[in-house]
């Protein structure tokens, strides 16, 4: 099998930061749940395109690369599209000046799509010819929805946070990804809903905004269904990369809330200094948190030469997992 490796990982931040005064007026949500980020960041006018532009230059001036010619895939997950029906794959393409030979909108897998992102991009090098494959994850609803006047006093309002997060695989490289696992289970895909007060469609003309809903009872299981989920599927990554999960020299995860950034980390038997999260600052950025997450370890030197490295995490309300296992800069 071809090694393919992640040669590297940039991120973008809008500009406008957010305290929890915006959501609750002094008066910080009492449910674990909803807790813990202290700001976020919100998109006022960018689109997702613009946000993947200027994470992509960022990435492209760390690696000097030349986005014409060094971008054979490209594949998107937008939280919240600009424009209806379309994904914004190819305006990327247009706007970077890359000629990919593919282009792949991928609109499922949520906050681990990141990972579910690399299996795609993997599997197409191995089969395709192609040598290289950007990945770019945005999050931008919690300006474009949670912000809503109607909407921000709710208690999950507060928790997403807008990012971009963007990552280049490489056919060889010297960053090889040792393992990808991911998992979906259909039945728990209807335990997150996006609610409309008005009961129409939620393409229909409304009056009141859409928004997503989680019952007590929806809770308590996504919280349960989350810490058995997450630690099982990077185990077996691990496992398949042929280490022990106390071989992970840094943990970085999706960032649903910091109660389950410390099981996962708990489970896993990890020292806090192994775990690196972003979720006080930037709250839950979603498919983003993780090339986000992981750029902050990298830049903090948190990741040393050889150094395993263990993605992994959940989506929506359980429906999606995935790990990935890294050996970073092995040779």
């Amino acid at each position: 099998m071809t090694v393919i490796s992640l040669a590297g990982v940039a991120s973008y931040l809008p500009e406008k930061v957010v305290g929890n005064d915006f959501f609750t007026g002094g008066k910080e949500s009492k449910h674990p749940m909803f807790k813990g980020a202290k700001t976020r960041h919100h998109v006022e006018d960018e689109t997702a395109v613009d946000m993947i532009e200027r994470a992509t230059e960022r990435l492209a001036k760390k690696l000097n690369l030349n986005l014409h010619e060094d971008v054979d895939l490209i594949l998107t997950n937008v939280s919240c599209l600009d424009m209806p029906f379309t994904g914004c794959g190819a305006s990327v393409a247009h706007r970077i000046g890359a000629n990919p030979k593919f282009i792949l909108d991928v609109q499922n897998s949520g906050c681990v799509s990141f990972v579910y992102m690399m299996e795609m991009a993997h599997s197409l090098m191995q089969t395709t010819g192609a040598r290289s494959a950007l990945i770019c994850n945005v999050q931008n609803a919690a300006g474009r929805v949670f912000s809503h006047p109607d909407i921000r006093t709710k208690p999950q309002s507060a928790v997403p946070g807008d990012a971009c997060g963007v990552g280049l695989l490489v056919v060889g490289g010297n960053s090889p990804i040792k393992s990808i696992k991911t998992a979906n289970f259909g039945e728990y895909a209807d335990d997150m809903q996006v609610v409309n007060e008005d009961g129409e469609k939620w393409w229909a003309p409304r009056k009141k905004p859409l928004y997503i809903d989680f019952t007590e009872r929806k809770i308590g299981a996504i919280v349960s269904r989350g810490n058995k989920l997450v630690p099982e599927i990077i185990r077996e990554a691990c496992k398949e990369a042929e280490i022990g999960t106390d071989d992970i020299g840094c943990l970085i995860t999706n960032q649903p809330n910091r109660i389950f950034i410390r099981n996962w980390r708990e489970a896993l038997c990890l020292p806090e200094e192994k775990q690196v999260h972003t979720y006080p600052e930037h709250g839950n950025t979603f498919g983003a948190a993780i090339p986000v997450s992981l750029e902050r370890a990298i830049d903090q030197g948190v990741i040393k030469p050889g150094c395993h490295i263990a993605l992994g995490g959940f989506s929506h309300a359980g429906d999606y997992a995935a790990s990935a296992v890294i050996q970073w800069q092995a040779s």
